[in-house]
């Protein structure tokens, strides 16, 4: 009978594998935390969800945009048509300056509310941009960033955005101007000459005065700029999510500096494949002793 030795399962526990696994579960200890005790204003105010909800507020204004941009070129070219061919007319008439006048300030109005267009447009191009620089950012190791680059793309990310709702402000001076001068400026284009408003209405499949079944020009040139009051629900949207973007910045930094997250170790999996295989290795030791 063979004689069992207590040495032996010393021995048979201590095998390299064993020291192997242990240089695992340390190595994996180290890099596995969980964070306990997350509060729900921590898990509502961070980075993350706040890069979302500013995705879905871009794409907002991306649609919105969208829908009023093709008309709106189409109506600008055809006033700035009638504005140029205004300027080669032969003056005629003791009003022929204040009528051009009244073109040229309804012209400006158009020009300037495209400025703004497109500067909103670049505007939104640039805090997307910033949202994706951020998104990647997150799904990395944070150590491998330097905090303060991280903290001027944040500003960065911030200011882009807010910017959007000072251009959406400025812009409600450009669409009054626009909805109060266009159809006087029209008038006063056809006291300059018919033909400048007869180009304009055959561009446009439209009539200055009211005329049959075709509808009133400046009504379609009106329709064709974002009305005040979709603007203002706009910059509302706008401010709102800028407030929530640099309210979770302020919450993330407050957690961060003055109630630290706690942490706790996940159990690897390599131990727990070593307790199973040592609870085997015991069983067999028993049956060993049973046996002898």
């Amino acid at each position: 009978m063979p004689a069992f030795s207590p040495l032996a399962a010393t021995n048979e526990k201590n095998r390299p594998i064993d020291v192997i696994w242990s240089h695992e579960d340390d190595e994996e200890e180290q890099t596995i935390p969980v964070v306990k005790n997350q509060g729900f204003v921590a898990k509502v105010f961070n980075s993350r969800n706040t890069q979302h909800a500013k995705l879905i507020v871009l794409a907002v204004l991306a649609l919105v945009h969208f829908y009023y941009l093709n008309d709106f070129l189409v109506k600008f070219a055809a006033v700035d048509q009638m504005a140029q061919d205004a300027r080669y007319i032969k003056p005629s008439g003791i009003n022929h300056r204040m009528d051009m006048a009244s073109v040229r300030y309804t012209f400006q109005g158009f020009i300037d509310y495209k400025k703004n267009l497109w500067m909103t447009v670049g505007a939104m191009c640039a805090s997307l941009a910033t949202t994706a620089s951020l998104l990647t950012i997150y799904s990395s190791p944070r150590d491998v960033f330097n905090r303060a680059a991280m903290a001027v793309i944040r500003v960065f990310d911030l200011c882009a955005f807010m910017f959007i709702s000072f251009l959406l402000f400025a812009r409600i001076s450009s669409a009054v101007i626009i909805n109060h001068t266009t159809q006087h400026s029209l008038r006063a284009a056809s006291r300059i000459s018919v033909n400048l408003v007869n180009d304009l209405g055959n561009s446009l499949s439209c009539t200055v005065e009211p005329r049959g079944e075709l509808p009133i020009c400046s009504r379609q040139i009106i329709d064709s700029i974002f009305p005040v009051q979709v603007i203002e629900y706009l910059i509302i949207l706008c401010i709102l999510t800028g407030a929530y973007i640099g309210l979770a910045y302020l919450i993330e930094w407050c957690i961060r500096h003055f109630f630290p997250p706690t942490h706790e170790k996940l159990t690897p999996i390599s131990a727990i494949s070593r307790n199973l295989l040592v609870s085997s290795r015991c069983s067999s030791d028993n049956s060993v002793l049973i046996a002898a």
